[in-house]
């Protein structure tokens, strides 16, 4: 798949031209050169007044939306970056991943055709690769949606080389556009990654999800601002391992469309944002220069520090910041070697005390954490009240530097050289495959479904029989109803029956659909262990094996369908119904319903022994229904 992000102009502009104006000269080409000059307001301007001369419905939606990404683009000017620029480099767009620096040969691997589909090329003809990195547990990549968009996805190891179905991660991740090159942090609880869906102000721009401990998943992905984002294409972004650079790949500067650039920039764990007012400064920050002299920068930037009670305060809460999380580098440094040495020692007494320094590491360790989340929390709110009376926040690195420890600046002024590594292969890895689950629960839509198994389950079931016939029926004879069981009777009659229920209550609430969606003479038949018996009977029975204590299993976790090994579990040790079901917007599968707790209990220790996830047992209520 070869996408463009760049719209048409020859489509875009028929219907826009006066008499007398041309091609070039155009109310929508002027709006498009003031939103990539980062004239947003302007641009707005021109964009409605479109709007209002326009009536084809398309370009209407197409103009809303870059209308939307310049209202954007206002708001990222009024909270923005000034990254410290050390190095660029022009490569090659085809191949820009396997330049990135700081990463080992064959790092980046191609996504096989296995887990993406048919996919060729992506949009910008960038390679579809994967950073993979040793002793990784979970893989990330991007693959195409049934939309034909790109999302991303994981696999997780399963046993060795056994991985887990592809799954999609969630929805606030995955949006209607494309996401690229997801890459995690060090840590594992960033996930970076570019798309075209989300809040944005250009083609491709850049975003940051934390992990929520609490859902354990993955939170709502937060733009990188301005100048991370930009009006270009900014597809992706990593942070060195050695803490001291990032880097970022973007089009902004490109000579062709051929080439690429990546930027370094010096690392900073808690930027100091502030609004941008002149159009000047906007354009340069943009820019991405490289700085070529830190003193005369400090020298002049020292002149424009406007102080006053409100920024001495933020001076000192960025400060605090700052201090924290030099903190945690450090001690997250010494546990580490603490670690290796652990591991080199031999004697029990020095074994000891290093298990001390590390717990004790550790413990500090979260406390540091706790301290950063309030002292970020704080900063987060004297921003957001600068914002909203309009301050300027203060405009320069040395004014939020602590004045009794100078800030580390990454001085390196020597040429940026970046050299290609090879791509790697994909490791030989066995992907579960997902299994499609027939749904046995009752349903009426358009076209009725047949069962895929019409044999009746030991125990007491009931079904809705709707008539017998001496000759096969048509699928459209049964208007809609699901599922569909047929079965010959002794005599050679066709016998249709729908639905499948263990207590006479279900049957009856169900028996009343099927009658209102036109089969006036339908009625609930019975059957124990696979042979006819009457409803009286059955009601009898009911009432022995006590339906008020009644269990199903519930597994969740897996979106894109059962796991081949799940599925061989259940079906082995049980003839129960698997039925799958929405639940706030997740899907998930119920086995059930049991009578016998000991039957049910014995499938779930076998589920969770190959470490099926999200398997639980729930207790059914009498008439409750799944």
């Amino acid at each position: 798949m070869k996408k463009s992000i760049f719209l048409p102009l020859v489509l875009m502009l028929i219907g826009f031209p006066a008499a007398g104006q041309t091609l070039t000269d155009t109310k929508f080409e002027s709006a498009e050169r003031l939103r990539r000059g980062y004239r947003f307001n302007e641009a707005i301007e021109l964009f409605k007044e479109i709007l209002i001369e326009s009536s084809d419905s398309l370009i209407g939606h197409k103009i809303n939306s870059l209308i939307t990404k310049s209202e954007n683009g206002l708001n990222m000017l009024q909270y923005a970056s000034h990254p410290v620029v050390t190095g660029r480099a022009s490569i090659p767009v085809s191949d820009f991943v396997l330049y990135y620096p700081d990463f080992k040969d064959r790092a980046w691997v191609k996504t096989p055709s296995k887990l993406t589909g048919s996919v060729e090329n992506l949009a910008l003809n960038l390679p579809n690769a994967i950073l993979l990195k040793e002793g990784d547990k979970t893989i990330l990549y991007s693959a195409l949606n049934k939309e034909g968009n790109m999302d991303i996805y994981k696999i997780r190891e399963v046993d060795g080389k056994v991985w887990s179905i592809p799954e999609p991660l969630n929805s606030f991740i995955n949006s209607s556009g494309d996401e690229l090159f997801p890459v995690l942090s060090q840590d594992k609880k960033q996930l970076f990654f570019s798309s075209t869906g989300h809040y944005g102000i250009g083609g491709f721009d850049l975003y940051v999800s934390y992990w929520d401990e609490t859902t354990n998943d993955w939170g709502l992905p937060q733009n990188m601002g301005f100048p991370y984002s930009s009006v270009d294409d900014d597809i992706l972004l990593i942070h060195s391992e050695d803490g001291l650079n990032t880097y970022l790949c973007s089009n902004r500067n490109s000579i062709s469309k051929d080439s690429i650039d990546i930027y370094r920039l010096d690392f900073e764990s808690t930027p100091v944002k502030r609004a941008l007012t002149s159009i000047d400064e906007v354009l340069e920050i943009a820019a991405l220069r490289v700085r070529i002299s830190s003193e005369s920068t400090q020298d002049s930037a020292k002149k424009e520090v406007m102080t006053s009670p409100e920024t001495e305060e933020y001076k000192r809460m960025i400060v605090e910041v700052r201090q924290i999380q030099n903190e945690i580098d450090s001690t997250t440094g010494e546990i580490s070697a603490n670690r290796m040495l652990y591991n080199t020692v031999s004697g029990a007494e020095e074994r000891a005390k290093l298990e001390k320094r590390i717990s004790q590491g550790e413990l500090s360790l979260l406390d540091m954490q706790s301290r950063l989340r309030v002292a970020n929390l704080v900063v987060q709110q004297r921003e957001m009240e600068f914002l909203s009376k309009g301050t300027i926040m203060p405009r320069n690195e040395e004014f939020f530097r602590d004045d009794n420890k100078r800030a580390v600046v990454n001085n390196n002024l020597e040429p940026f050289i970046v050299t290609p590594k090879s791509l790697g292969e994909f490791p030989e890895l066995t992907i579960l495959e997902p299994v499609e689950i027939f749904d046995y629960s009752f349903g009426i839509g358009e076209e009725a479904v047949m069962a895929e198994d019409h044999t009746i389950p030991d125990g007491l079931v009931y079904r809705i029989q709707i008539f017998s016939l001496t000759n096969q029926a048509e699928l459209k004879s049964f208007k809609g109803l699901r599922p569909i069981f047929e079965n010959k009777s002794q005599t050679g009659r066709w016998i249709y029956t729908v639905g499948q229920f263990y207590n006479f209550a279900d049957a009856s609430e169900i028996l009343v659909k099927v009658k209102s969606a036109g089969f006036p003479s339908a009625l609930i038949v019975a059957y124990e262990n696979g042979k006819n018996i009457t409803v009286r009977q059955a009601r009898i029975l009911e009432q022995t094996i006590d339906l008020n204590v009644t269990f199903q299993i519930k597994i969740e976790g897996y979106p894109a369908g059962m796991p081949q090994p799940v599925l061989e579990i259940i079906r082995g040790n049980t003839e129960r119904d698997i039925a799958k079901k929405i639940v706030d917007g997740r899907e998930l599968f119920l086995v059930g319903p049991f009578t016998n707790k000991l039957e049910m209990e014995k499938i779930v220790l076998l589920l969770k022994e190959i470490g099926a996830e999200g398997v639980t047992i729930e207790e059914i209520k009498k008439n409750e229904t799944k």
